[in-house]
């Protein structure tokens, strides 16, 4: 936990915040901080800062913070679309899309998605956030990615992508990656000088999109290209986009 995230409901008056859950028993027990210790903190889609510990109990540890950050993290400028996965890989999904900057998080139905995933309770904001939270601590980033759930492949691809994106669909750059393509990531993502396009990125599900998927991405504008020789899983391969995508714009 590299940054503790910090909640409306924590708060509890006068910059003090309340904490009774995992983050004080990280703060007890693994940081091991005392009062007048301080400790890196960021308000949840807010600024970042430092904090003072006040008092430490076995129920609650309490916190001030002191300087916080007033400048905005940037809106970042990659979105993710995932298959559903099984709940307990969802889960990590969740937590690297978070840590790894995903402004967007697209949940969708796909041939080879189990239609008992989506009666998962994970699915509810209440339990999916906390393994968001979780990942924007490791990442220490604030901004908690948007999640939508969408049960339609095609209605999804062909209208909720176009009534998205209608304000910069010539400018986004809509990825695919695809085992049986032959061009790499660089070959396909665009050079824009010093600025970095916005990106939209679809990773399958175990068993991977079926030809019918594949030919719909590709006409409404995704382009394939190979992620490497492995076959991997979902939060592998998510993870794995994401960094290539971040080492292209580094350069």
């Amino acid at each position: 936990m590299n940054l503790i995230i910090l909640t409306d409901n924590d708060a509890s008056g006068d910059n003090r915040y309340q904490l009774t859950d995992h983050r004080a028993e990280h703060i007890r027990n693994v940081l091991k901080l005392v009062p007048g210790d301080h400790l890196e903190v960021g308000l949840l889609n807010g600024p970042q800062g430092t904090a003072v510990v006040e008092g430490v109990s076995s129920d609650a540890v309490t916190i001030r913070t002191e300087q916080l950050e007033s400048v905005p993290e940037p809106v970042p400028k990659i979105d993710l679309i995932c298959a559903l996965p099984r709940p307990q890989t969802l889960k990590k999904v969740l937590a690297t899309s978070a840590m790894m900057g995903v402004r967007r998080l697209y949940l969708v139905r796909a041939n080879r998605v189990e239609k008992s995933y989506f009666q998962s309770p994970l699915l509810q904001p209440r339990n999916y956030e906390r393994h968001l939270i979780k990942g924007l601590s490791q990442g220490k980033l604030t901004r908690m990615p948007e999640v939508s759930i969408h049960d339609r492949f095609r209605r999804f691809f062909e209208d909720n992508l176009r009534q998205d994106y209608s304000d910069d669909s010539d400018s986004l750059c809509q990825l695919l990656p695809d085992p049986e393509c032959e061009v790499s990531l660089a070959g396909v993502y665009p050079r824009n000088g010093d600025s970095s396009p916005s990106v939209l990125i679809a990773i399958g599900p175990e068993g991977g999109w079926v030809p019918f998927e594949i030919e719909l991405m590709e006409r409404t504008g995704f382009q394939r290209f190979k992620l490497g020789r492995w076959v991997l899983r979902v939060e592998t391969a998510v993870a794995a986009a994401l960094a290539q995508i971040e080492l292209l714009r580094m350069q």
